[in-house]
């Protein structure tokens, strides 16, 4: 792909529905050109607040709860 097919792209094609295409393309520049799905992953996670909504939610309710069980318990 060369630089003017990536302008044209990011430019006209791509929609930013979710931040998961530019993230992508942002941690590839990073990375000099790749990254791993872990990497990508990783940045996608950084970048999405729906996500750590989710896991306050999760620790709160679930996880934070069983811990708080356990030591109470104790």
């Amino acid at each position: 792909m060369t630089y003017q097919d990536l302008k044209d792209f990011i430019t006209t094609k791509m929609r930013m529905s979710h931040v998961y295409q530019p993230v992508m393309l942002i941690e590839m520049h990073k990375k000099g050109g790749y990254a791993s799905t872990e990497q990508i992953a990783k940045s996608i996670l950084n970048h999405d607040p729906t996500q750590a909504d989710y896991y306050k939610e999760v620790v709160k309710n679930m996880v934070g709860a069983v811990i708080l069980n356990t030591f109470k318990g104790s």
